[in-house]
């Protein structure tokens, strides 16, 4: 590295860190450097930590979009050109080093699979790795993506080791199923996620938003754990209208349960992917533990269910799928009530916690939410005819979703070598499928690290193979739809009655394990929201932030 060069890189890490001095310098700026000399040294001069991720001349030293900067300035060509108007970008973990090999990739994905991939995956279609003799490609294109899960699906199959992560919690489930037994399953449960039920659906989801609403209502002005209360109101939702149960006696034990999978044996594991089945080990003995309670639980549940029908009650998904495991029913019914509760309360509170950390951030677009809503109504018996007319709040759903997946990944195992954008792909291989990468990504996204739900609003809708939230292809997630009608009306009835704030300026990090969880649970205080705050003339424009470019030295 010549000096010239070592100075410029110095400049620029001093600067960035004398900008945000109580931020890790890998958080605020990923920079590519061509050695590790000036941020080693910097790290000693200046106490503070940093990454080499990769190599590229001086001359083009970049940022990858994933900074800790959480606001930028509109450009001045914006009707928002005041100082208070400011675009966010949530932080994001640093990416790995483009030399990370396979082993170290994996070891990676088990902390956080957000800090597991290379910056290449932007801008190669495929990236192909070895683990342990076999090959781990991780295919981040559309086109690439196009070719797995569409074109040649059946020559891609579901990996035996998501069976083995999620097994000890969804069992056979949908989740995981594969072949006939899918197909089977599938057509069980889709007479309950046809349009058709969306009213009776939207009922439910408003009746429990009001229970939540008034749980708020005792804690307003001071700290409250949000992530607990959505969790709880998730919960709610899935369990009144999947399964006609309230969770108020089983869902402290069920939500403790589902995050203590997650936390610990619930993450990806190397054995997961070096040794076959039957070989034990004490991590299979740990998951058999917690399948044994987790049973358990999931069972009394099914029993408290059994006991509460009525001959006169509407048919829901527990009817459906009891019907359709008649001859199975301690073992598939079972898998398929804890899949769906699962993944129903899980998804939909994680995707609602998201939304607040972002609008909290981001008062201007509270405020458009909260005077879409006062236009509508928000009853039970309104709601069904309410949420198409919702399309600022459906935005922000959908932005939310780009940024934070809570399906943030997919895997797949190679049945037959395939040729994929000129890559090789030989029979065996592992596919690793990041969407999250593809929802990043500059080449598809314009200021891709921002939070624009603006971009969800011009009339454009993104190509189908750019925008992955609920998964593509024959799996991909049955209740979509039921989510998003969820995730709309749940936080439009929230952001009308009160306003949010984030205590404390600690970053919210993802971390990806089973799905996009936070790093650390902040406490928010909640308000009641004053009319007068509403905007006399409507609803106002959506914010079109222009992220600033790295400034020139």
């Amino acid at each position: 590295m010549q000096w010239t060069d070592r100075f410029v890189a110095l400049r620029l890490l001093f600067e960035c860190s004398a900008a945000h001095p109580r931020a890790r310098i890998e958080r605020n700026t990923t920079v590519w450097l061509t050695s590790g000399w000036a941020t080693r040294t910097m790290c000693a001069r200046l106490s503070i930590t940093t990454q080499m991720i990769g190599y590229c001349p001086v001359s083009k030293l970049i940022t990858v979009p994933m900074g800790l900067q959480e606001t930028v300035a509109c450009g001045p060509d914006s009707w928002r050109d005041a100082p208070s108007h400011m675009a966010v970008v949530p932080p994001m973990p640093p990416m790995a080093s483009d030399r990370i090999g396979g082993m170290r990739l994996v070891l990676a994905l088990r902390r956080n699979a957000y800090s597991a991939f290379p910056p290449r995956c932007l801008d190669e279609a495929v990236v192909k790795l070895r683990v342990a003799g076999r090959h781990l490609v991780l295919a981040t294109s559309p086109d690439a993506i196009r070719h797995i899960m569409i074109t040649h699906a059946d020559d891609y199959i579901r990996l035996a080791l998501g069976r083995r992560v999620l097994g000890p919690i969804v069992g056979r489930g949908l989740l995981v199923s594969e072949g006939e037994s899918w197909r089977r399953q599938r057509r069980a449960m889709a007479p309950a996620f046809t349009p058709r039920n969306v009213p009776v659906m939207t009922q439910h989801i408003i009746r429990c938003t009001e229970a939540a609403c008034d749980r708020l209502e005792r804690s307003l002005d001071t700290p409250v754990n949000l992530l607990q209360e959505l969790q709880i109101l998730s919960l709610d939702i899935a369990t009144t209208s999947l399964f006609s149960l309230e969770a108020s006696t089983f869902g402290a034990e069920l939500r403790k349960m589902v995050s203590e999978y997650m936390d610990t044996v619930g993450r990806l594991y190397p054995t997961d992917i070096l040794l076959p089945d039957g070989v034990p080990t004490l991590l299979r003995a740990r998951r058999a533990l917690f399948r044994r309670r987790w049973t358990r639980l999931i069972r009394s549940i099914i029993d408290m269910r059994a006991g509460r029908a009525r001959a006169d009650a509407p048919r829901d998904l527990f009817d459906l799928l009891r019907e359709a495991h008649e001859s199975d029913r301690e073992d598939l019914l079972a898998d398929e009530v804890s899949t769906m509760i699962v993944a129903g309360h899980e998804t939909t509170a994680l995707t609602l916690f998201w939304m607040c950390t972002l609008v909290a951030k981001a008062p201007q677009w509270q405020t458009a939410i909260a005077e879409e809503a006062r236009r509508v109504e928000l009853s039970a018996e309104g709601a069904a005819t309410s949420l198409p007319k919702l399309m600022v709040t459906r935005a922000v759903v959908e932005e939310t979703l780009r940024l934070y997946s809570p399906a943030f990944m997919t895997g797949r195992f190679a049945k037959r070598t395939h040729e994929i954008c000129g890559t090789n792909i030989p029979e065996g291989s592992i596919v690793l499928i990041p969407y999250w990468l593809l929802h990043r990504n500059p080449r598809w996204w314009s200021n891709s690290g921002a939070f624009d739900p603006s971009r969800f609003l011009s009339g454009t809708e993104p190509d189908r193979f750019t925008y992955l939230p609920f998964g593509v292809g024959r799996h991909v997630c049955i209740g979509a739809q039921l989510a998003m009608s969820e995730a709309t009306l749940a936080i439009a009835r929230l952001l009308q009655k009160f306003t949010i704030a984030m205590t404390g300026d600690r970053p919210v990090l993802p971390v990806g394990t089973l799905s996009t969880r936070p790093d650390h649970a902040p406490t928010f205080v909640v308000q009641a929201r004053a009319a007068a705050l509403f905007h006399s003339g409507g609803v106002p424009p959506p914010i079109l932030p222009v992220v600033q470019p790295l400034p020139k030295i």
